[in-house]
């Protein structure tokens, strides 16, 4: 297929997808930095969707798995979250956005944050996220970034306090944290800290060791950067999360020439071509769907995990699963049933070993830094 007639599928594609999950339309104007949203003051506990001490949805946990003290958590997660705002009329929506207005906000802290409550405490920064619409224009990608970065130099700066920490992100978190990682951490004294970057469910280009930042190929690496992103085996609809990406490299917004996405299999923690080419579902601890409404107020315990629901294998650059026929209703949605592609269950698929692994990687840095 070539480039112009991959672009034209993945303009249906991503047209279908926004259809199908509520979000069409679009901004009537082009961007403008003069119309966005004021911005978020991070010194303000309001300005994180989590934050330490508030007992918050992201200290849910599924049955039978501990929860950490936070007060004597070894390290720190700094998360930032994927598009959770539903529409596209603006390009960037207001920090403050209601759930009603960001419905995935509690989801997202259910589903994804909590993997991390079982060895750090975690921050989650509310930020302008830019629309569906707005990923696709560099303005309101910036302008949503310089907020992740203002977030960030606030955590490091008074809240973590000379402590390891783990960046994780998905889906418009990656498109940010690709960028964080170059501006705010690699060559600086922040990158020794680092225990880990989870840059789950976007394209993360396999050229990050030019940059100094090895890629993770086993399950007790440190200072490294992982990801997969999750479909139905052979699905090419899909792979457009991969394909013809714009993306910041050394400095630039960079859309040409584009390195192959790396992946990583969370079942072996080996990059794509090391260890075995497939793994069965014997070997995944457990996976939980993405929660849906209603909702608790606070954290609670939600239902055990689903242990070897599936296995995976990484090629060509995503991760292919194959759920069976007989999966619980909840890990089926429109992403899934139309276009082949589990992003919203990237974390979830593989809630149990991804968990496990935070714990296990945080330990290793602490054993090598005494």
């Amino acid at each position: 297929m070539s480039r112009a007639s991959r672009r034209a599928f993945a303009a249906v594609a991503i047209t279908a997808a926004m259809a199908l999950t509520g979000c069409g339309g679009g901004p009537s104007k082009p961007f403008d930095l003069a119309l966005a949203p004021p911005a978020p003051d991070y010194a303000k506990p309001e300005a994180w969707l989590a934050l330490p001490g508030r007992d918050g949805l992201e200290r849910s946990a599924p049955a039978g798995l501990t929860v950490v003290d936070e007060a004597a958590a070894p390290a720190d997660v700094f998360f930032i979250h994927p598009t959770t705002v539903k529409g596209s009329e603006t390009w960037n929506a207001a920090w403050d956005a209601s759930d009603a207005v960001a419905p995935l906000n509690r989801a997202v802290l259910m589903g994804q944050t909590s993997v991390f409550n079982g060895c750090c405490r975690v921050y989650a920064p509310r930020y302008r996220q830019a629309s569906l619409r707005g990923l696709g224009d560099t303005g309101a990608v910036d302008l949503a970034y310089a907020d992740v970065a203002a977030a960030f130099r606030d955590f490091i700066a008074h809240r973590n306090a000379g402590r390891p920490f783990i960046i994780a992100a998905h889906s418009q978190g990656v498109v940010h944290a690709i960028r964080l990682l170059q501006e705010q951490v690699l060559g600086t004294p922040l990158q020794d800290r680092l225990v880990v970057a989870y840059l789950i469910g976007g394209y993360v280009p396999d050229a990050f060791p030019e940059l100094g930042l090895p890629l993770c190929d086993a399950a007790d690496q440190t200072g490294c950067v992982l990801t997969w992103n999750s479909s139905k085996p052979g699905s090419l609809t899909a792979r457009i999360i991969l394909h013809d990406k714009t993306y910041w490299w050394r400095g630039a917004w960079k859309s040409e020439d584009q390195a192959p996405a790396m992946c990583v299999n969370p079942l072996t923690w080996r990059v794509q071509g090391h260890g075995p080419e497939a793994v069965g579902p014997e070997s995944n601890p457990g996976s939980m769907p993405l929660p849906r409404d209603p909702f608790p107020a606070a954290a609670a315990t939600m239902p055990p995990l689903l242990p070897h629901l599936t296995g995976a294998r990484c090629r060509d650059g995503m991760l292919e699963v194959d759920l069976p026929k007989d999966s619980p209703a909840a890990y089926s949605d429109p992403l899934a049933r139309n276009l082949g592609s589990y992003h919203l269950n990237d974390y979830g698929l593989f809630y149990g070993v991804l968990r496990e692994n935070a714990l296990t990687r945080v330990e290793a840095w602490t054993a090598a830094h005494p």
